[in-house]
C-alpha cells in the first residue's frame, strides 16, 4: 500500500467518522431554542420543557391545573391534567395560559378519550402569568385559576 492510498484511506476514514456525529446529533438540538418572546405561541414540549417546573397549581375537582415555567426559556404556559370527561358533560376540559401585562393567551381544550392537555407559551420575562381552566365533572362545573408569577 502507497503513502497516498493510505492517506486517502484515513481522509475517508475521518470524514465518515465525522459525518456519523453529526448524524447522531439530534437535528432540533440546535434549532429548537427559544427564550422570551420569541417562545410566544410555541410548544412547550418542542422547546422547553426540559426544565420546566410547576410555579402553581389548583384542582378544579378530580383535574390538576398547573402554571408551567421554564427558567431557561423564560416562558410559562398552562396545563390541565386527569380531567376525563364523558360525552354528555356540558363543556370540554380546558386550560388557558394569560399574560397579565397584555392579556396575550393561548387555551387547549382536553381531547376526547384523553385527560389532559397544555397551552402553547407565552414569554414570561419580567412580567406575570397565570393558569385558569375548567373541568365539568357531569355533576358540578368547576373553575378556577392560579395565583400570578
Amino acid at each position: 500500500m502507497t503513502a497516498r492510498t493510505t492517506f486517502a484511506r484515513t481522509a475517508v476514514a475521518i470524514l465518515m467518522a465525522g459525518a456519523g456525529l453529526l448524524a447522531a446529533t439530534p437535528a432540533n438540538a440546535a434549532t429548537n431554542a427559544c427564550s422570551g418572546s420569541a417562545c410566544d405561541g410555541k410548544d412547550p414540549a418542542v422547546y422547553c420543557q426540559g426544565d420546566s417546573r410547576t410555579e402553581e397549581s389548583v384542582r378544579l375537582g378530580q383535574a390538576l391545573l398547573e402554571l408551567r415555567y421554564s427558567p431557561s426559556c423564560r416562558a410559562a404556559w398552562a396545563r390541565i391534567s386527569n380531567a376525563g370527561y364523558e360525552p354528555q358533560d356540558n363543556f370540554t376540559p380546558y386550560a388557558t395560559i394569560h399574560r397579565n401585562s397584555d392579556g396575550r393567551e393561548y387555551s387547549c381544550s382536553v381531547p376526547r378519550g384523553e385527560t389532559s392537555c397544555y397551552s402553547r407559551m407565552v414569554n414570561d420575562r419580567n412580567v406575570t402569568s397565570y393558569a385558569k381552566g375548567m373541568w365539568d365533572s357531569g355533576a358540578r362545573v368547576y373553575e378556577d385559576r392560579t395565583a400570578s408569577c
